[in-house]
């Protein structure tokens, strides 16, 4: 065979074998698993609100019937969309009041607690500032001195655990103003040994907002603007309302004792009152929608519009419910669900939940990917009326139903 013959043979061999890998079926190539990415911002999902949502909607509107509270915002979320954001009833009872306004900014009480106070902490452990197990009179001295004290340790204050209790009754009638409150506040006496009883004190917060003091150099409203709700765009949210908002913050309490007047625009905790409005118990202010986004942070494991707040290990710490006391149902800061809790009976084990006296609460449920955000003035005229006890349960087990009939 010539060299000429030769080189057509292999050029006419090679053409044969590309036609015959053309016509061969493609391998496919393995697709990668990505992991779903958690929602970074809350989606506008309320357009359908009213019908998805109508027996909820009736249970909210039967406790405005019966005088359970003035009026409420209710905002729920899933999946990283925003469900609801609705208002009912009116700012107080009077025939002229005004329509209960979906951006309405209320005193979250004890909300603050966990929305507030909470999320500084671990803000703070996440940068490796705040040692749980440390004793609190490493960052606090002036609490040393009193029986027991040294053994209380931070753990004990996010856990309500550290059997600190107040055998004169408030410490507001005591004292006037922070200093003397703090004064009061150090010397507590320990009615149980740290760690052995679960007793929600409020004195255990308002020690942790004065360890995010010392530890950050800054107030605490200074430290959350700053490092939470600043980032997190949440900008009805603060302690001190400016008074040109007064419009939009439902009145709580009418005060006979301290203050002799209707308690609006400013903290209703008197405690927070005598201490400037600024306590790692009481004295923040927020509307449904940021109560929402801070929801969906934690939802996000730690993250929201692409910011990280808080790592995604702490937050899972934190939503953990503690080992001891055995019987406790306290995380750090939160609480959890149980028999005869505020969210009612479909409520998942391994949600989240709080309360404020003025009749507010936070449900955050990682099974369900949702949250539930119930902002009322339930205290309106007066604390006396304690018919939120039990709206709160139906409206929560109203809303859950929809959501898991909605998923199935």
């Amino acid at each position: 065979m010539t060299r000429k013959r030769f080189l057509i043979f292999l050029s006419a061999l090679f053409l044969v074998f590309s036609i015959a890998l053309q016509r061969q079926p493609a391998m496919s190539a393995p697709v990668p698993q990505v992991a779903a990415q958690p929602a970074r911002i809350l989606a506008d999902a309320t357009a359908a609100q009213d019908q998805q949502f109508a027996p909820a909607f009736q249970a909210v509107e039967k406790w405005v019937g019966e005088k359970a509270f003035p009026g409420a915002v209710l905002a729920v979320g899933q999946h990283g969309k925003l469900l609801v954001l609705k208002a009912f009833g009116k700012m107080t009872y009077d025939a002229d009041a005004a329509p209960m306004p979906p951006h309405a900014i209320f005193d979250l009480a004890s909300c603050s607690k966990v929305v507030g106070c909470t999320t500084a902490a671990a803000i703070l452990y996440d940068r490796k500032q705040l040692d749980l197990d440390a004793p609190v009179i490493k960052y606090l001295p002036e609490f040393n001195g009193t029986p027991g004290h040294d053994e209380v340790l931070v753990r004990h204050l996010l856990s309500h655990s550290s059997g600190i209790s107040s055998p004169n009754g408030p410490l507001w009638k005591e004292a006037s103003e922070r200093a003397g409150i703090m004064k009061l506040l150090y010397a507590l006496p320990l009615i149980s040994k740290p760690g052995e009883k679960a007793q929600y004190r409020d004195y255990n917060m308002m020690l942790m907002g004065e360890i995010v003091h010392r530890i950050s150099g800054q107030p605490l409203d200074q430290f959350l603007a700053k490092n939470a709700f600043g980032p997190m765009g949440m900008k009805d949210t603060g302690y001190n309302p400016q008074p040109n908002l007064i419009q939009r913050i439902p009145p709580t309490e009418q005060d006979n004792v301290l203050r002799h007047t209707l308690v609006r625009g400013v903290v209703h905790d008197e405690n927070a009152f005598l201490m400037g409005g600024v306590s790692g118990h009481a004295g923040l202010f927020s509307t449904a929608r940021d109560l929402s986004t801070f929801a969906q942070m934690y939802l996000n494991r730690g993250i929201y519009s692409g910011k990280r707040i808080i790592g995604a290990e702490t937050i899972k710490l934190f939503m953990e419910r503690q080992s001891t006391p055995p019987d406790t149902t306290r995380a750090l800061g939160w609480d959890t669900p149980a028999n005869g809790s505020f969210s009612g009976d479909l409520a998942s084990p391994h949600a989240i939940i709080h309360t404020g006296f003025t009749g507010t609460s936070i449900y955050i449920d990682p099974e369900r990917d949702a949250f539930i955000i119930l902002l009322t003035n339930r205290v309106y005229p007066t604390r006396n009326n304690n018919l939120i006890s039990k709206a709160r349960p139906e409206i929560h087990t109203a809303i859950l139903t929809v959501l898991d009939q909605t998923n199935r």
